[in-house]
């Protein structure tokens, strides 16, 4: 008997991973930003507020979600199943998160803005990996 060896998909679980790390630094400034502590750079700078509002405002949410996508980034290396349905939750999350903030956008100029490009990647990312995980679904089972 020969054993099938899987064959994950090493950029999205990449990505997913890095996107975990993202979320959870995200939520961390956010916590900080609400307590008052200083975080070593000015939060009122437009650029620095964009940012912080890519992955979401609420910074327990924001831990939260980085949290389920590093493990299901870390899983999906596996195969597992359970990695499967936390990617497809947090990347759908992901990307109705971005398309309200490029919604947002209306008639402005928003590519006058380099953070807005972003945003306009995490929303691909999430976008597509999503499609990505229900077009290959069988490699879960």
């Amino acid at each position: 008997m020969s054993e099938k060896k899987k064959d994950s998909n090493e950029l999205l679980n990449i990505l997913m991973i890095i996107i975990g790390a993202l979320f959870i630094l995200v939520g961390i400034i956010n916590i900080l930003a609400w307590a008052g502590i200083s975080v070593g750079f000015d939060l009122s700078n437009p650029a620095i507020q964009a940012a912080l509002t890519i992955l979401g405002p609420s910074g327990i949410v924001s831990i939260v979600l980085g949290f389920w996508c590093l493990v299901s980034g870390i899983g999906m290396f596996r195969e597992e199943e359970y990695a499967m349905g936390m990617g497809l939750v947090v990347l759908s999350v992901m990307a109705v998160q971005t398309l309200s903030i490029m919604l947002s956008w209306g008639g402005t100029t928003w590519y006058t803005n380099w953070i807005n490009y972003i945003i306009l990647v995490a929303f691909i990312i999430g976008t597509l990996g999503f499609f990505w995980l229900l077009f290959t679904y069988k490699r879960y089972d």
